[in-house]
């Protein structure tokens, strides 16, 4: 999703987001970065220099809305919720963001009337987790009245006679 290279003094650190939180922060341990991820700012800091690159389109999402108080451990954090809650490709989040206004059809439209939650008005990684939320919870709202739907096909009046 992200590939991030790390320079530090006459260390080079190549790592792939997401990754697993032990794993960024042993990495970072071994070019001699022992400031923690989580406080380690997304762009760098004047000893330490970070590259951030997407390798496709939902990365480049992510990086469009980083802030300057973002941190290697939110950038990590957003890859790893947007790869949980679209475990069958990216492209229905992309189009709730409105990220592809390139694309024919808008595949998340039909999922629309089942959100409940409004949009994010957050910046930088708070945006990406609070709409990945909204996004969960919009696909976890269809999942519910399609199995609702097929228990009620499934329970129709006179299903009684056919167990005999």
């Amino acid at each position: 999703m992200i590939t991030g290279v790390i320079l530090y003094e006459n260390g080079t650190l190549v790592v792939e987001f997401p990754c697993k939180a032990y794993d960024l922060a042993s990495n970072l341990g071994s070019i001699g970065v022992r400031t923690p991820a989580s406080e380690l700012s997304a762009y760098g800091t004047e000893q330490i220099e970070v590259k951030l690159a997407a390798n496709e389109p939902v990365g480049e999402l992510i990086l469009s809305k980083l802030r300057d108080g973002d941190t290697l451990s939110g950038v990590n954090l957003a890859c790893q919720e947007v790869n949980r809650v679209c475990p069958f490709g990216y492209e229905e989040f992309l189009d709730m963001l409105g990220e592809r206004p390139q694309e024919p059809y808008n595949r998340y439209a039909f999922y629309k009337s089942f959100e409940t939650l409004p949009s994010s008005t957050a910046e930088g990684v708070k945006f990406i987790l609070e709409e990945t939320r909204r996004y969960r919870t919009t696909m976890e709202n269809y999942a519910l009245v399609c199995k609702a739907a097929e228990d009620e096909e499934y329970s129709q009046p006179g299903d009684e006679d056919l167990e005999r």
